[in-house]
């Protein structure tokens, strides 16, 4: 099977402005795709992870590794070899590895597609490959100008009533006795039965986060992600082994850090974002490593829907998957999801037999997808 045409999509989305994070105030949602066409009229999708004030960094290198890839095989070792080749050379080093996963997952698509196989089945290890449940919780729980903590559990009871057993909410942006009664109503929302998990988007001081950690335990957390920066390996590993389980590193894509977070004992779940750690073959690496240290995995999405399916597929796959991330604020073109991949029934989704993905394509054109979609760069025809 031969690219014959490629597509490098900027999908944006206009926000009130409302909602945010520790980190964040959500005006827009932006994210880099990629679209692979071929001689046998098949469409290969990919998604890449980004900062949100630099995902023309992403575009811009998509744009230059994306000039070879016509008239080329999709099982040319090359290609990848080439994305990570051609990208500009004055970027963060994080957004060549985005560009490459991005790929990467465009290209596996398409494998399965030709094979007449969902990516669940081809990518499946362990004996998963005869159905296609996967555990799956719902991300939610942002804060938002003009409400309170009946609106947040209210959230969080609808979210059981959709079909999850299991949630995560945002803390850090508020004093911790205004977090810690956010997580107590949750709690008390929620019951006893249900899973609740926390992000602190790496805001907790390192110096006040055991304590911190502590108190969130006492209100009903059960595991929190990101409590602090990063490189703070230390302290998630004190937190980890005395507070909570932690769960990181959703923004890296050194393997090399992973396995420090791994040897340091630092998490109880290793999470990593498919579009940025190398796609699926990357994943699949983690996953393994943190096998091998009894630790399970955790895909993390809070983008658009190729990302969504993506996760869903390797989820299904590999055995080491305790859970992905189904976000319910960041559901940015979930109309393109089949009807499994939006049917939640007690905390998990069943994937179908449909090949590949699970979505055929998103639109190229004036005002696709509703106007969500822009082309940012195209090389090559579309067949």
């Amino acid at each position: 099977m031969k690219i014959t045409g490629v597509a490098a999509l900027e999908f944006r989305r206009t926000l009130d402005g409302r909602s945010y994070n520790p980190a964040t105030r959500w005006n827009e949602r932006r994210a880099p795709l990629i679209a692979l066409y071929t001689d046998e009229s098949s469409v290969g999708l990919g998604e890449a992870w980004s900062k949100p004030a630099e995902i023309a960094l992403v575009l811009d290198c998509l744009a230059h590794a994306c000039h070879g890839f016509v008239g080329r095989d999709i099982d040319d070792p090359a290609l990848l070899a080439g994305v990570l080749d051609r990208g500009p050379r004055d970027v963060p080093n994080w957004v060549a590895p985005a560009t490459a996963s991005a790929v990467e997952m465009a290209l596996w698509d398409l494998r399965a597609k030709h094979a007449g196989q969902p990516l669940w089945r081809m990518l499946g290890t362990g004996g998963l490959t005869d159905h296609g449940a996967v555990s799956v919780y719902a991300s939610g729980g942002l804060y938002r100008d003009g409400s309170d903590v009946s609106d947040l559990a209210r959230e969080m009871e609808r979210y059981l009533a959709d079909g999850f057993t299991a949630v995560k909410m945002k803390i850090g942006a508020l004093p911790p006795k205004d977090d810690l009664a956010r997580v107590a109503a949750v709690r008390a929302a929620i019951g006893a039965n249900a899973t609740l998990w926390l992000d602190a988007v790496n805001q907790l001081s390192p110096v006040e986060a055991i304590t911190v950690c502590r108190a969130l335990a006492s209100a009903g957390a059960e595991a929190i992600q990101a409590p602090v920066p990063n490189e703070e390996i230390d302290t998630m590993a004190i937190i980890q082994r005395d507070v909570l389980p932690v769960i990181a590193a959703e923004s890296e894509h050194m393997h090399a850090h992973f396995a420090a977070l791994l040897k340091s004992r630092a998490v109880g779940c290793l999470q990593f974002c498919l579009g940025l750690c190398g796609g699926y073959a990357g994943a699949a690496r983690l996953t393994g490593m943190a096998a091998a240290h009894g630790v399970p995995s955790t895909p993390q999405c809070n983008s658009t829907a190729i990302m969504q399916a993506a996760s869903l597929q390797f989820g299904a796959a590999q055995r080491n998957v305790a859970t992905v991330e189904f976000h319910r604020f960041h559901d940015h073109l979930a109309p393109l999801l089949p009807v499994c991949m939006r049917t939640v029934s007690a905390g998990k989704v069943t994937l179908d037999a449909t090949p590949g993905i699970g979505i055929a394509t998103v639109e190229v054109g004036p005002q696709p997808c509703g106007g969500e979609i822009a082309v940012h760069a195209q090389f090559g025809a579309q067949s």
